[in-house]
């Protein structure tokens, strides 16, 4: 029965007359005021659609997943010791990151500004990790003959025995006749999919630029003559190098070497250096020591006077240079170093 569909007259002592189809009830006022109250509800407000303001944008917080590309050897950086970093940078970012294994990339899922802002942060500490890494490789011009490998080994003999004293020399700073070259610069290629690139272009478009040269060149040859050092003060030398005298008939060794150098840094591949090239090929070379912890120590150094007083105009001989190659730096290979690839010079 409801008091929206009947009659009702108010009486004393708190009951009503309520009458329902020709009927009359006696119900306690209270009640029907209560029953009236949950029946009787505001009006709900019409709008005018059309005064509503439709350039107006209404923001939600979407989840969005992105999959972001980062190469399979950054993974473990990203991750850190124990999953530190990657625990720091969810936290950092408000986002959700995993580690696609197997895969170039990694998932990060969140509202559209946190997943834009984790791979901008991303992105920053690939960076940071990459400046950090030593280079892998070089761009290589070996410089091998037998005669060169026996002059070699006759001046080692002579500034090792017993009654020749060079303070600081070492043996181990000797280097093998089958790392003598020439280094047109270096490259941090931290995966095989880079040395894959970068030995791509070197035979797509290095290639081009040797042959172009040696249009007017039966070989490109140069003699290894006089020894110099690095450094101002020879009683504190690094490095002890041999000079290489241009053999080409139309002297194009410098401007060889720098085209091939500007292409490959042009094109993103090598590394710049904040000094120019310097054709030279390295004999005697200090390597840094790290103590106890892992910190690496001031690097040592020798006294190259008495090498350069007795040995100074030493000469190697003629080296034809018939290969460019792509050298892999390695500490476990004594006597050579690993050829990624090739290509020929002529």
């Amino acid at each position: 029965m409801s008091a929206s569909s009947s009659n009702y007259k108010p009486c004393m002592d708190g009951i009503s007359l309520v009458k329902v189809q020709e009927r009359t009830y006696r119900i306690p006022s209270a009640s029907l005021l209560a029953s009236r109250s949950t029946v009787e509800r505001p009006p709900v407000p019409s709008y005018d659609t059309d005064s509503i303001d439709t350039t107006t944008t209404i923001y939600t917080e979407e989840i969005v997943t992105h999959y972001h590309s980062v190469h399979r050897t950054y993974h473990g950086l990203l991750i850190g010791k124990g999953g530190s970093t990657l625990k720091r940078l969810k936290l950092e970012t408000g986002t959700r990151i995993d580690i696609m294994n197997g895969k170039d990339s990694v998932m990060v899922k969140g509202t559209q500004d946190k997943v834009d802002q984790a791979i901008k942060v991303i992105d920053a500490f690939i960076q940071q990790a990459f400046e950090r890494a030593k280079p892998t490789h070089f761009l290589s011009l070996p410089t091998l003959s037998t005669y060169t490998t026996r002059k070699l080994e006759d001046f080692y003999k002579a500034i090792s025995a017993s009654t020749f004293h060079s303070r600081g020399l070492d043996k181990d700073m000797l280097i093998p006749s089958g790392k003598l070259h020439i280094t047109l610069g270096v490259f941090k290629l931290l995966s095989p999919s880079d040395v894959e690139n970068t030995l791509q272009f070197l035979k797509d478009e290095i290639v081009n630029v040797v042959r172009d040269f040696m249009d007017q060149e039966k070989v490109l040859s140069v003699r290894l003559r006089r020894l110099a050092i690095m450094q101002d003060n020879p009683q504190k030398t690094q490095v002890l190098y041999i000079q290489v005298q241009d053999e080409t008939k139309n002297k194009i060794l410098d401007k060889l070497c720098d085209t091939i150098r500007n292409k490959m840094l042009d094109a993103g591949y090598m590394q710049k250096e904040n000094r120019p090239l310097k054709i030279h090929v390295t004999l005697i070379k200090t390597k840094p020591k790290k103590s106890e912890d892992g910190q690496e120590e001031e690097r040592p150094t020798f006294d190259a006077q008495p090498i350069l007083k007795s040995h100074g105009d030493l000469d190697l001989g003629v080296v034809h240079l018939d290969k460019l190659h792509l050298m892999k730096m390695s500490t476990t290979i004594i006597d050579e170093y690993i050829s990624e690839g090739s290509i020929p010079v002529e």
